[in-house]
């Protein structure tokens, strides 16, 4: 069976630990321990941010703890109230990630005997300490998690497979007249993918520097979203497409197109295939390190599209028309959008690749 670096270091911390506190006779050794797990965090930066937390919650707790024992004794109500205090406090400066902790302070502080109350309590305050410290050490030293390499590899996969949904769901809303039904499933592999490559990204951001173009790297989860998202409403659309037209035509007249909506699904093709050739020049680029040569968007190509937009209006009307011109209108906004996007990338890969040779 695979045991991660994780499980072994969450070992070795609380053994480190209880050792620590064995020798120092700090005890309960146990809270250390306990304190070494809850920080022994995905990244060593979370460590750390939670580290900070900790330490203040607990001082926090501590005082509190100190207060309420000192002026008012160990009584159950008073242990609750201080918890309820402890709580407020927290969430009003924004610690809230710590509460747990700090709750478990109040009450493992004020359960100790009256004529050893404040010996108890620092001895409890040494404690955490050293959990921490052990936590943030053994985090940072023994196999720090790396996660850049795989936040990068799991991105461009994710790039690829999403910009081919987003195509694949436009080839289907211009090949729909041909279709006598469709309905395409939910994604839910690439929206699993997505979530972790998000995960991945918040895990390796202190691996990340500004030579890897931190931008760029937001930039290409943005898009794969994007990608995802309106490809999605592309299928619908789609689907209520084939719907409509199912019921409506007879089996003969459903594989009739006008001549003039015809011109338009043929100028929305073109288009499709100007963005698959840009998003292979993209995967290209970040696969191989290397610069490209920008081009600017294709107002020749818009207004060819607009053309086609009128002389279909000009023969056409009615419900139906109004129809397809609204959702012919949707598919063009979002192919605009894909090539926009994804030529702003190329001119962020650019930027990182400027020292490489130019393609």
């Amino acid at each position: 069976m695979f045991i991660g670096a994780r499980t072994i270091k969450t070992g070795i911390a609380v053994t480190t630990a209880i050792f620590l506190c064995k020798l120092f006779r700090i005890e309960p050794a146990s809270f250390a321990a306990i304190t070494a797990v809850v920080n022994m965090q995905p990244s060593v930066s979370k460590s750390l941010n939670n580290a900070w937390q900790q330490i203040g919650v607990h001082l926090l707790a501590a005082i509190l703890s100190l207060i309420i024992g000192v002026l008012f004794g160990t009584n159950p109500i008073f242990i609750g109230l201080g918890v309820i205090a402890l709580i407020l406090l927290c969430n009003r400066i924004g610690w809230s990630g710590g509460i747990v902790l700090g709750i478990v302070s109040i009450i493992f502080i004020l359960d100790s005997p009256p004529e050893a109350f404040l010996t108890h309590a620092f001895a409890r305050t040494l404690s955490i300490f050293i959990g921490v410290g052990v936590a943030l050490l053994i985090n940072r030293v023994l196999a720090p998690p790396r996660y850049k390499a795989k936040l990068l590899s799991a991105l461009h996969s994710l790039f690829l497979l999403s910009s081919t949904y987003f195509l694949e769901s436009l080839h289907t809303f211009i090949q729909a007249g041909n279709l006598t039904a469709f309905q395409k499933e939910e994604p839910q592999e690439l929206n699993n993918l997505l979530e972790e490559v998000i995960a991945l990204n918040e895990y390796a951001r202190e691996e990340i520097n500004l030579a890897d173009n931190p931008r760029l790297i937001e930039r290409r989860l943005e898009i794969c979203r994007g990608f995802i998202e309106r490809g999605q409403s592309i299928n619908q659309m789609t689907a209520q497409r084939v719907k409509r037209r199912q019921a409506a035509y007879s089996a003969q007249e459903l594989h009739e197109i006008n001549e003039e909506f015809q011109g338009v699904l043929t100028v929305l093709s073109a288009g499709k295939e100007k963005l698959a050739g840009v998003i292979n020049t993209l995967a290209l680029s970040a696969d191989q390190k290397l610069s490209v040569e920008l081009s600017r968007e294709d107002t020749i190509y818009w207004e060819t599209f607009d053309k086609a937009i009128d002389e279909w209006n000009r023969k056409v009307s009615g419900v139906f028309y109004l129809r397809a011109l609204l959702e012919v209108s949707v598919v063009a906004t979002e192919l605009r959008w894909a090539l926009r996007r994804t030529k702003t990338l190329l001119y962020l890969l650019n930027k990182t690749n400027q020292k490489k040779p130019t393609l």
